[in-house]
């Protein structure tokens, strides 16, 4: 397996006369690991100049990737990231947001009613078929998640409800017909970008699923980590892929989660080829096994954003000697991302 393979880095000039590369970045699952680490790969990329936030024609996040990805359309650069991510100082976790959560159960009773409502939803999540929707009064009484938005968490602080003008799809499952979703702005769905990343994010059976205008939506890691695949037919020059809960390469990696990371692999690895295969460039990071063990096996764990986001810049800068230029140009016609 390849950590990394840069076909053509983003940042590097196209020939004379020739018209500017159309680019994309796709950000995958991974929890609060998965922020952390998105934070340093991608002030690695940034900072050396393999990749421009400002040039990129369309963002794909999903999860974490949708919470890093929103932040990037709406003005917070990879630098900015890095150091929220690296601060530890007083007052830093309620600037990342980690006390946007908290439990939601206040008794065994409630305790139990959460966990039926929320092992429902994360059934639900897994499959792909519609169901009859769960009339409001047990949804009442069984509601999904083991969290629940605290009572300090100010999100206008972190987002703001207006899409940005950019091109940026989040991606959510509808529990109820099993559909993968894509939320953006002017969608047909209509959610806030506050919606929309709390919806891409929201872990089936942890957090709860978000309502939006009749839809009830959890996390897109449902359908697939990256969603790499949404680029199939956008005839792109080239795209980058951060992959949290890929692996480059076997290692020693905690067994709840190599069988896991495995799969990520496998999978994302098939959209790689399938967009390689109409012509477009592909740079894919994902991390070694050294890196996966600092994520651990909870990547939803508060305290260790500083230690996963220096490691994932600094194996993200070791693996910037692997970028090979393309040197066969494409004869595919651009069109636009719609």
């Amino acid at each position: 397996m390849s950590g990394v393979t840069f076909l053509r880095p983003l940042g590097y000039p196209p020939p004379p006369n020739a018209r500017k590369p159309r680019t994309g970045l796709v950000l995958g699952v991974g929890g609060r690991a998965g922020i952390a680490h998105h934070a340093g790969a991608l002030h690695a990329l940034t900072a050396s100049g393999a990749l421009d936030i400002d040039d990129l024609d369309i963002i794909i996040g999903t999860s974490a990737g949708a919470i890093v990805g929103a932040q990037l359309r709406c003005g917070v650069t990879p630098h900015e990231l890095y150091q929220i991510a690296q601060d530890t100082s007083e007052g830093a976790a309620k600037r990342r947001g980690d006390d946007f959560f908290a439990p939601a159960w206040d008794s065994p009773f409630s305790l139990a009613q959460r966990a039926v409502g929320s092992s429902w939803v994360l059934g639900r999540s897994l499959m792909r078929f519609p169901l009859p929707v769960m009339p409001r009064q047990l949804r009442s009484l069984f509601p999904g998640g083991m969290m629940q938005l605290s009572g300090s968490a100010d999100l206008d602080s972190h987002l703001p409800r207006q899409w940005p003008d950019q091109n940026l799809w989040l991606v959510a499952v509808d529990i109820h017909s099993g559909r993968r979703i894509v939320l953006r702005k002017d969608g047909p769905v209509g959610a806030t970008l506050q919606q929309a990343a709390l919806a891409s994010a929201a872990v089936p059976g942890i957090y709860p699923p978000i309502r939006v205008n009749g839809r009830t939506l959890v996390d897109g890691g449902v359908h697939s980590n990256t969603n790499l695949d949404l680029l199939l037919g956008k005839k792109l020059d080239h795209v980058t892929v951060i992959a949290p809960l890929g692996l480059s390469s076997p290692g020693a990696v905690p067994p709840p989660l190599f069988a896991v990371r495995q799969f990520v692999h496998t999978n994302l690895m098939r959209s790689v080829e399938a967009l390689r295969a109409e012509g477009t460039t592909v740079a894919v990071l994902e991390p070694s096994s050294d890196l996966s063990r600092i994520h651990g096996v909870n990547t939803l764990r508060v305290g260790a954003s500083a230690e996963i986001s220096s490691a994932a810049y600094a194996e993200t800068v070791s693996r910037l000697s692997d970028l090979v230029r393309e040197t066969e140009p494409r004869n595919v016609e651009a069109t636009a991302v719609s």
